[in-house]
């Protein structure tokens, strides 16, 4: 499975070069990473969790005409390289569940290995790296930095799936709820820090909008 889970490695690579800067190898990478150091703590098939950390972001709709087309190539990709039938699967089950869709949206990740998965993958867009890729990821939209006009709540998961906002408010929208919305309690250890990080940045950054 080692070998199989390298070509995948590789395909995934190749895949994400292509895609936004928020999104790419790296974050990928990093994923994976966390993923298996979660996984040290709290178990759960690490052959699975890996597959599932490097596809989670392959199917995403982003990067396709509709979620069924990114779920498709998600599946060929794994089969491709030889990818039990079984493993596919249950990492296309994870990968369709992992992201977030909105406030009012509750998770439903009934497994183990796919709450691990969302951890890491939520553990991404908290803290530090966070940060960095909002501003990438709005640049690359062309959102404003800031929309001091705009309220900082939403009131729906339609709303956030237009994805429109300001990429201050994609902090309030997602990013400053999602310490409270990990699954793990190795994942809520290593959030505390980042998210007072966070909260910082966006308390010095409204001030310094201000001209304080």
């Amino acid at each position: 499975m080692k070998e199989v889970i390298q070509k995948v490695e590789e395909a995934v690579r190749e895949f994400m070069a292509v895609q936004d800067k928020a999104h790419d190898w790296h974050h990928i990478h990093r994923v994976r990473t966390m993923a298996l150091r979660i996984a040290a703590f709290e178990g759960g098939d690490t052959e699975l969790i890996e597959l599932a950390a490097l596809v989670h972001d392959v199917g995403d709709y982003k990067f396709h005409e509709s979620k069924e087309v990114g779920e498709q190539a998600a599946v060929d990709l794994m089969a491709r390289y030889g990818v039990p039938q079984r493993m596919v699967e249950k990492a296309v089950d994870i990968m369709r569940r992992v992201s977030f869709k909105g406030l009012d949206v509750a998770d439903d990740m009934p497994t183990l290995e796919g709450k691990i998965v969302q951890d890491a993958d939520r553990l991404d867009a908290i803290g530090a790296i966070a940060i960095a890729r909002t501003f990438t990821y709005g640049g690359t939209k062309g959102r404003s930095m800031h929309d001091p006009d705009a309220p900082l709540t939403i009131r729906s998961s339609e709303e956030y799936l237009i994805g429109n906002r300001s990429s201050i408010h994609h902090f309030f929208d997602k990013l400053l709820h999602l310490k409270n919305r990990l699954h793990t309690k190795t994942a809520r250890e290593i959030a505390t820090e980042r998210h007072t990080f966070m909260e910082e940045f966006i308390r010095r950054f409204l001030r310094e909008w201000d001209g304080k």
